[in-house]
């Protein structure tokens, strides 16, 4: 949207008081422009279970249009909003609720969101209080671990990478994210291993681990959520 920019322009009288007891006048020009910022992006929703709970979607400063729909219309998201209402959700005693959810960021790696921040202002009912709710979201990821059995001896095989948030080369395991949603982990496993270790793996060799999980959580592993 275009910004429309107003000029005011007008004279400033200012007052200097010299060392005698003359006052004296002087006028200078000034020039100020007064601007009307476009509103912020906003998009609002109900959940499936609370009707009458709408909840509002801000984009902050600095997020583009078009990073704000890829986030809410991201399979990251709408999976967020969904495990909220799940049997062990966050709302699904409704003793809490949903008002308003601010996009911070987008991080985009080509066509798919790589990394997602926003903020939820979730509140007991009752209270009023606010809990924690400063979210850093990942698209699916994967890691290996591979054990190497040598004299009696078992080693984990690692690569070393430059990790910048930590400021450190790191040992790690083999790990990726992959390329799309649909969710082909052993395919993207053993594509990391050969790009990081230089290890080639057959895909019908690897056993998917995530398979023995509880149908419940989709067969995904979920990390131990951070709370700011």
């Amino acid at each position: 949207m275009a910004t429309h920019v107003g000029t005011i322009c007008g004279a400033l009288k200012r007052f200097t008081r010299p060392h005698s007891s003359n006052w004296v006048s002087k006028k200078k020009g000034f020039c100020c422009k007064m601007s009307t910022e476009s509103p912020s992006l906003t998009h609002t929703i109900t959940l499936p279970n609370k009707p009458n709970e709408p909840v509002h979607i801000v984009a902050a400063s600095g997020v583009s249009h078009s990073d704000f729909w890829s986030a809410v219309e991201s399979s990251l998201f709408k999976q967020w909003l969904h495990n909220l209402q799940t049997e062990n959700g966050v709302l699904a005693d409704g003793t809490m609720t949903l008002r308003q959810v601010l996009v911070q960021g987008v991080d985009m790696f080509g066509k798919r969101i790589g990394f997602l921040k926003f903020k939820a202002d979730i509140f007991y009912k009752e209270t009023g209080k606010k809990i924690p709710g400063i979210v850093f979201a990942r698209g699916p990821a994967v890691a290996v671990l591979i054990l190497l059995e040598s004299d009696g001896e078992t080693y984990a095989v690692l690569t070393e990478q430059a990790r910048v948030p930590v400021g450190r080369i790191i040992l790690e395991l083999p790990a990726g994210m992959l390329d799309d949603n649909k969710g082909d982990f052993v395919g993207t496993a053993v594509c990391e291993v050969e790009e990081e270790i230089g290890i080639k793996l057959n895909v019908e060799d690897m056993v998917d681990l995530t398979a023995f999980l509880d149908s419940k959580t989709g067969c995904r592993f979920f990390p131990s959520g951070v709370c700011f």
